[in-house]
């Protein structure tokens, strides 16, 4: 391999379009290049490597591991696909970067991790959140004590989809495809962001529902958390919510306070520092109610550390065991659900 690591993508839909954005940002940086495509749709395929000019696509992403001389494969499809089309590319000895989430279960997540960690490949996993700016001022501050002893942390997303939504994309909406709904969609990157900065969690319990939509899967739950560090937690997802609100985080430790919504700092409060709060910016919208508008200058900051990842051969930041945390306490967030019981950590399924 040379200085320059070559990309095949499976997938060509919001997701793929995302990454096909990042690579156009890093595109001059000459470490990454996107030189192929593979949709089950012919037309979507052909469609997607012409705007983006790539070099060939296949409907068959076997073929295009087999026949194209890349590096590694980006997986960006229905949740269900993530592992079985990750493990066929880790088992041909390719690096693999897969969308949000790593997959549905443990179980299946596990799998990919240490067939990956076997073979001396990187599993990276999109939750770019991690590299926008806010957040990461936030995770260090508290990293560094500033916050003081963390005692409350929330993850709230309150978000709206009708039910054409679920209709125009079958796999939506259902356990075995989706892998659940608000929680493991749309959620997900809120949730991983709390356990990022608040730490590892002790035990949750949960109550969910389904009220608004004609879907198996849930589309509202709210969780309550224990942290390690004896922290409270609470996780509210839904997609039931109308009209939709920004995402918001909220981190509390004894010496101050930080709000982030809709991606915007609102308000930062340090016992001793200057207090900083912040009007919401106009565009903000875009993030709970248009996500494809939202610009992929984080996607590119992922893919520009996988890419030196494997270049330098170190772990990606969001490797596959950061990954899995956040679906970690999603799926014991259904299982508390479930049983009605209260699940501790680590969780196995």
């Amino acid at each position: 391999m040379g200085e320059t690591v070559r990309f095949g993508i499976v997938g060509t839909g919001v997701g793929a379009t995302f990454f096909a954005r990042a690579f156009s940002l890093i595109a001059s940086e000459g470490i990454a290049e996107l030189v192929t495509v593979t949709s089950r749709r012919e037309s979507r395929a052909k469609e997607y490597a012409e705007k983006w000019r790539l070099k060939s696509w296949y409907t068959d992403h076997t073929k295009m591991i087999e026949k194209e001389d890349i590096d590694a494969v980006i997986v960006s499809t229905p949740h269900y696909l993530h592992h079985p089309i990750a493990m066929d590319a880790i088992k041909a000895g390719k690096h693999v970067l897969v969308d949000k989430p790593i997959a549905i279960n443990l179980r299946e997540a596990d799998e990919m991790i240490n067939e990956a960690e076997r073979r001396g490949l990187k599993l990276g996993v999109n939750l770019q959140s991690r590299f926008d700016p806010t957040y990461r001022k936030l995770k260090e501050a508290v990293d560094a004590g500033r916050f003081g002893r963390l005692i409350l942390g929330e993850a709230i997303v309150k978000w709206f989809r009708d039910q054409e939504y679920y209709d125009r994309s079958p796999w939506r909406g259902k356990w075995a495809t989706e892998g659940g709904g608000a929680l493991i969609n749309q959620a997900i990157h809120t949730i991983d962001l709390l356990v990022w900065i608040m730490g590892p969690v002790d035990y949750l319990w949960a109550q969910m529902d389904t009220v608004a939509h004609k879907i198996e899967v849930e589309d509202i739950a709210v969780s309550v958390i224990r942290f390690k560090n004896g922290a409270i937690g609470l996780i509210e997802g839904s997609t039931a919510l109308y009209p939709g609100f920004p995402t918001r985080l909220e981190i509390h430790g004894v010496k101050g306070t930080a709000l982030v919504e809709g991606e915007v700092l609102k308000r930062w409060s340090i016992i001793g520092e200057e207090e900083i709060t912040k009007e919401e910016r106009k565009e903000g919208l875009a993030s709970w109610s248009r996500p494809e508008l939202v610009p992929p200058k984080n996607h590119a900051s992922l893919l520009r550390d996988f890419a030196k990842a494997i270049l330098e051969d170190r772990k990606p930041y969001v490797d596959g065991v950061e990954g899995r945390k956040s679906l970690e306490i999603i799926r014991a967030i259904y299982k508390s659900s479930e049983t009605q019981d209260v699940i501790r950590f680590p969780l196995t399924e």
